[in-house]
This record gives C-alpha cells, sequence and structure tokens, in this order.
C-alpha cells in the first residue's frame, strides 16, 4: 500500500468502527423507542442515550444537572463508572484497525487519517449528544475517544503480528515498525544489569497472577450467577420492564459484567469492594445498604464468610505457582545475582510490585461513580488494593524465588553465546 492507500483505508477503518460501535447500542434503543414509546418521545432521546453510552465506554463523564429523577429530587452528579465490555471491544477493534495497516510503506499515514476520522465522529457525536438534562463534559467528549483510539491502533501497527498468506511466509513491513521496536531495545539494553535481569522474569509472573485471579474471578461470578437465579429472578420481575426492555437491561449488565470480575479479584485479595459510599462486600465480612435494582448484583456474595482466609489463599497461591513456573525464564538472573538472597529478594518483589500495578490499574479503569448520593463511590480503592496486594504476593514470590532464581556457577548457554 502507498500512503495515500494507508490513509484512505485506515481512515475508512475508523469510520466503521463509529458506525459498529454506535449502532450496537443505537439499534436496539431504536426497536424500543419504534414499538413501545408513546409519540411524545423523538428518536433523538434513543440516540442521546446510545451516545452518551458509547462516550462512556471511552471514559468520557457525564454530568447530571440537579433535577427530578423518577419523581424524586437528586443533586447534581457525574456518571464516571466505565463499561468495560464495550470499552475491552472496542480496544479489541482499534487494535485490528492498526493491524490492517502494518505492511504498508509507511504507518504515519493511516495514524492520522484514523485519527482525524475518529476525532471528527467523537466531536460530532459528543455535540449532538449534548442536552440539559443529561450532557458529557466538553473536551472528554472529544479528547479521550480519540486518545484511546490512536493509542490501541498505533499499539496494534507496531505490536500486531502480520497475518500469513502460508506457513513461513514473511511480509515486508513498515520501516516504523522496526525503528520502534530498535528503539525499545535499545532502551532495555541501556538498564542496568539487574533491571534488565529483572524485567522479563517479573512481567511474566506478575501478569501470570493477575490472569489467574480474573480466571478465578470469572468462574466464582458465573457459579454465584448460576446459584443465585432465583434472586435474580425476583430482581427483573421488581423492575417490571418488557421484554424488549429486559433485552437492553441484559445487553447492559453484560457490558458491566467486567468490572464485576474485577470486583471480584479485589474481593479474593482480601480488599473487598463497595457498592455505594460506606458499604464493604469483602471475604471477611461484609456491610451493604440499599442495592439498585440491578438483576446481577442479587448474586453478591452479602454476608460474613467463614472460608474468608480461604479466599485470600488464592492469591498466595497463584503467586506460588506462577513463581515457580518462570525458573526456565530466569537464567539470566541466576547468572547476574550473586547469592540466593538477592536474587529471591529482588524477583519477589519485582514480581508484587508488576501484579500490584497491574490490579491498581484495573481497579481505577473499573471504579466510579455510578448515580447520586451513595452511588457516587463504586468499586475497588485503587490503592488499597495495590499496597494488599504487593504484601501478599511479595511474601509468597520471594519465597519461591528461592528455588526459580537461584544463583548458579554455570553460565547460562544463551550467555555464553
Amino acid at each position: 500500500m502507498n500512503k495515500r492507500q494507508t490513509f484512505l483505508i485506515a481512515a475508512l477503518e475508523a469510520a466503521i468502527v463509529v458506525a459498529v460501535s454506535l449502532g450496537i447500542v443505537l439499534v436496539p434503543l431504536t426497536i424500543v423507542w419504534v414499538l413501545e414509546n408513546n409519540a411524545g418521545v423523538d428518536w433523538i432521546v434513543a440516540f442521546r442515550a446510545a451516545a452518551d453510552f458509547w462516550l462512556l465506554s471511552h471514559g468520557t463523564r457525564l454530568v447530571v444537572p440537579e433535577g427530578e429523577i423518577l419523581g424524586v429530587m437528586a443533586p447534581a452528579f457525574v456518571v464516571s463508572l466505565i463499561p468495560l465490555g464495550m470499552a475491552l471491544w472496542l480496544a479489541r477493534s482499534f487494535f485490528n484497525a492498526g493491524k490492517r495497516f502494518l505492511v504498508a510503506k509507511a504507518l504515519w499515514p493511516g495514524w492520522i487519517g484514523g485519527i482525524l476520522v475518529y476525532g471528527g465522529a467523537s466531536f460530532a457525536i459528543s455535540t449532538l449528544a449534548f442536552d440539559s438534562a443529561v450532557y458529557p463534559v466538553t473536551w472528554q467528549g472529544v479528547f479521550f475517544p480519540t486518545a484511546m483510539f490512536a493509542f490501541f491502533q498505533v499499539l496494534g501497527s507496531v505490536f500486531g503480528r502480520p497475518d500469513q498468506l502460508f506457513d513461513g511466509d514473511e511480509i515486508d513491513q513498515a520501516p516504523e515498525r522496526d525503528k520502534i521496536r530498535q528503539l525499545l531495545n535499545k532502551l532495555r539494553l541501556k538498564l542496568h544489569w539487574s533491571v534488565r535481569s529483572l524485567v522479563g522474569p517479573a512481567f511474566r509472573a506478575g501478569t501470570a497472577i493477575t490472569v489467574m485471579l480474573v480466571m478465578v474471578s470469572s468462574f466464582t461470578i458465573a457459579a454465584l450467577i448460576t446459584i443465585s437465579w432465583i434472586d435474580i429472578t425476583r430482581l427483573y420481575e421488581s423492575v417490571e420492564v418488557s421484554v424488549l426492555g429486559a433485552i437492553i437491561l441484559t445487553a447492559g449488565q453484560l457490558a458491566l459484567l467486567p468490572n464485576l470480575i474485577i470486583y471480584g479479584v479485589s474481593w479474593f485479595t482480601g480488599v473487598g469492594f463497595s457498592i455505594g459510599t460506606g458499604s464493604l462486600i469483602s471475604p471477611l465480612g461484609s456491610a451493604v445498604g440499599p442495592l439498585p435494582a440491578i438483576p446481577v448484583l442479587g448474586a453478591l456474595p452479602v454476608g460474613k464468610l467463614e472460608v474468608g482466609m480461604i479466599a485470600v489463599g488464592v492469591v498466595l497461591l497463584a503467586a506460588f505457582i506462577a513463581t515457580l513456573a518462570i525458573r526456565k525464564s530466569a537464567d539470566e538472573i541466576r547468572f547476574e545475582f550473586a547469592t540466593s538472597w538477592s536474587a529471591a529478594i529482588s524477583l519477589g518483589l519485582s514480581i508484587a510490585l508488576v501484579t500490584s500495578v497491574q490490579l491498581g490499574l484495573l481497579a481505577v479503569l473499573a471504579s466510579g461513580s455510578a448515580g447520586p448520593g451513595r452511588l457516587a463511590e463504586v468499586g475497588v480503592n485503587p490503592w488499597l488494593i495495590a499496597i494488599v496486594s504487593f504484601v501478599e504476593v511479595g511474601v509468597v514470590s520471594t519465597l519461591a524465588a528461592f528455588y526459580s532464581a537461584k544463583p548458579t556457577d554455570e553460565k547460562p548457554a544463551k550467555l555464553r553465546r
């Protein structure tokens, strides 16, 4: 592809992503508007609701001025809780959009084309979504979607794996990919020997711990939803919505399911999470006030559990397994460090640092404000989960690292070369 073709293809990809992502929300709302709404409600209301959800999925905050909600006066508040299900799908779409032109002669025309189109679409959507009842923060409605698209598009074009027509097929890649990768490799080589030897193994083990916790949380939430189907059904009935309304409500809950999974990860660390100011749901005890009528909340593990410490043991077991599993990747550590104590402590604390940072970032993304009053705080305290997970993982990983990173006098084969 030449530069003009790269620009046009990237621009077209961005336009398609905007149309599909907005349409996923707008089409069901339009069907409900056609079949169930009264004649006094304009279609623009459905469009604005879809646009608000679209913007919220990009991290844009929505402002709700003081007014009457369902017959009750409510103070002004901000909605900042990101539906991570939609956000993850968007991120994956942006990454794939970047992969479309990674074999072009140059990547920068594609970056410019995609960013211009997505930025223009974000400006148009945020402008049309403005309403005195609910409106997005002006600059965020343009900047956040564009920045999110640019970030994942560049990642996809630089680090995405090119599709192969057949096994062994090598495709020429854009020069920007080689230059950026060479730059990153040079930066890695400039690091102090102790840091350079720890980065790879620590990142692998720390990420493995995070992934294992997410998997355990996912299976646990699935089991709780299955067990609590009666309570969830009753909540559906209490909402009193039509079949189409129930479908849209279910889709909205699916968009929030990754948030609940991250809350589950925090639950396993012992930190727990909150659904409203002053509430706490943790394996060591729970204090929950009135909950919003969202059916999936009927599966929350409310109440004190006698097996609380067993739940926390999941984190310890994950740290133990992940640290032992990276033994083959720790050859450089075993060669560079002189003593078992220095190698084990350095590797154990590095793994704990990676895990704590990742869990803290996930907590930031999954938490926010969901409504007025006590619903202004929903989710996980990122600092608390980072500190607690650092301590839990650090102790176990350091002990396991005495096996994984025990120094040896024999120089690894890859280092001898």
